[in-house]
């Protein structure tokens, strides 16, 4: 019985065919590397696009920033000022976004060009609510209860909060005082949070008050309607109200020689 066998051609690259194809994939292989190198490595491409814009006139010779009140504007120029004759194309703007934020008083900030010569720069700064005293130094604080900067003095005249956890409770304070809208309270200098569960209020002309843990807004206007019903020289004799029992008020006066 005959069997036929389908057979393969098997064809065997020479020696030579070899080496031409082991120099051809050499080749590509130093051409991709000169082209990683060069070009995505930006070497070459960065001296070129520097040497265009030198010839262009596209370097960085200025920049435009808003008005601030906090953010010191010359640390803004120092850490711009490093990138001026540099090519505007050149320029990372997260770079210089990212070395802004660090600053004091950075809460967001935006950079654009106008891909000539200059960058515009526009810093939303932090709004300071309070101050917050803690070893034996005070740092304002904002509405998200955020530590912005180490304050020098007080001229904006801040309340100025200390006791455990009272960052963690100011704000809400700060809001009820806010919402009552009374003259009266505008003196207020320092808060003090007691035994981490209430408050103890400091005003100008040294009168304590005692607030209770709950209805702090009740208490507040409870001690509003009571300075209205007296005389400011009576006002100056007290030493402190205590309004934590809802029912009545305690007032201690000072006392006399």
């Amino acid at each position: 019985m005959r069997t036929n066998f389908n057979k393969k051609k098997i064809t065997f690259i020479s020696i030579g065919k070899l080496f031409k194809y082991s120099i051809i994939i050499l080749t590509l292989l130093l051409i991709s590397f000169f082209i990683y190198d060069e070009f995505l490595e930006k070497k070459r491409y960065k001296e070129v696009l520097q040497k265009f814009s030198e010839q262009n006139n596209y370097l960085l010779t200025s920049y435009e920033i808003n008005d601030l009140k906090r953010v010191d504007k010359f640390e803004v120029s120092q850490i711009i000022s490093k990138y001026f004759g540099k090519s505007i194309f050149l320029i990372s703007l997260r770079s210089i976004s990212n070395e802004i934020s660090d600053l004091n008083w950075v809460k967001n900030v935006n950079l654009s060009n106008n891909f000539k010569s200059k960058i515009t720069v526009e810093i939303l700064e932090h709004e300071p609510i309070g101050l917050f005293f803690f070893n034996n130094k005070s740092y304002y604080f904002s509405k998200d209860g955020k530590i912005i900067s180490q304050s020098k003095d007080n001229y904006e005249k801040f309340i100025i909060f200390s006791g455990k956890n009272s960052l963690n409770h100011a704000v809400k304070l700060l809001d009820i005082i806010k919402s009552i809208e009374s003259s009266k309270l505008k003196n207020i200098v320092e808060a003090y949070y007691i035994n981490d569960r209430r408050w103890n209020l400091k005003f100008s002309n040294q009168l304590l008050v005692l607030l209770p843990e709950k209805n702090i807004e009740t208490s507040l206007n409870s001690y509003i309607k009571l300075l209205d019903q007296l005389d400011e020289s009576e006002i100056l004799l007290i030493k402190s109200i205590d309004l934590r029992n809802h029912n009545k008020a305690i007032i201690n006066f000072e006392e006399n020689d």
